[in-house]
């Protein structure tokens, strides 16, 4: 389903919808947790967006939570601030004890310098503007492939075998290429 409110498009993916309701039918409600506090960080990164001077040109809502797409163009150091501003949002809920071990896993993951989470994101910024493209993809490769073997050897070694499942969407992007 897709429409346009305050000149932003909005998708909702049907997987969405099915994710939520089989949620709800299993009495799932960590999973419906998940979904809500990453929803609340991206809505971090919408609100730090415009107030740093940017637009939001598309929000996609699916299966695993909201995506923001924008095409403002910030200096560096703003979107820095932009890209951790999710990662401030989870930080305060874990603070104020809301589902902390949720919002600690969140902060957790998008801490990981592994593109496209947001420190990856941050990590690329930084990297591009200080060194050539082939250093900056070098190193990004190799702290994004580091991070997600850990993060492998952690789920295993945890028996968090649902980590395994961020582990490889994460594998897929660093596989991708495209950094």
């Amino acid at each position: 389903m897709k429409f346009r409110l305050f000149d932003i498009e909005f998708e909702i993916n049907f997987l969405f919808f099915a994710i939520v309701c089989i949620a709800l039918f299993a009495n799932n409600y960590d999973f419906l947790y998940v979904l809500l506090f990453s929803s609340l960080h991206e809505l971090g990164h919408i609100l730090s967006l415009y107030l740093l001077g940017g637009k939001a040109d598309k929000i996609n809502v699916s299966f695993y939570g909201v995506g923001l797409k924008h095409s403002s163009v910030l200096t560096v150091s703003k979107e820095v601030v932009f890209l951790l501003s999710g990662i401030a949002v989870n930080s305060v809920f874990a603070i104020l004890n809301l589902r902390r071990d949720i919002n600690l896993a969140l902060i957790v993951i998008n801490a990981l310098p592994i593109y496209p989470l947001d420190m990856g994101r941050c990590l690329k910024l930084v990297l591009d503007k200080y060194f050539n493209i082939s250093v900056s993809y070098f190193v990004l490769y190799a702290f994004g492939f580091a991070a997600l073997i850990l993060l492998i050897c952690y789920s295993i070694y945890s028996g968090k075998y649902s980590i395994l499942i961020v582990s490889a969407y994460l594998a897929f992007w660093l596989l991708r290429g495209n950094l």
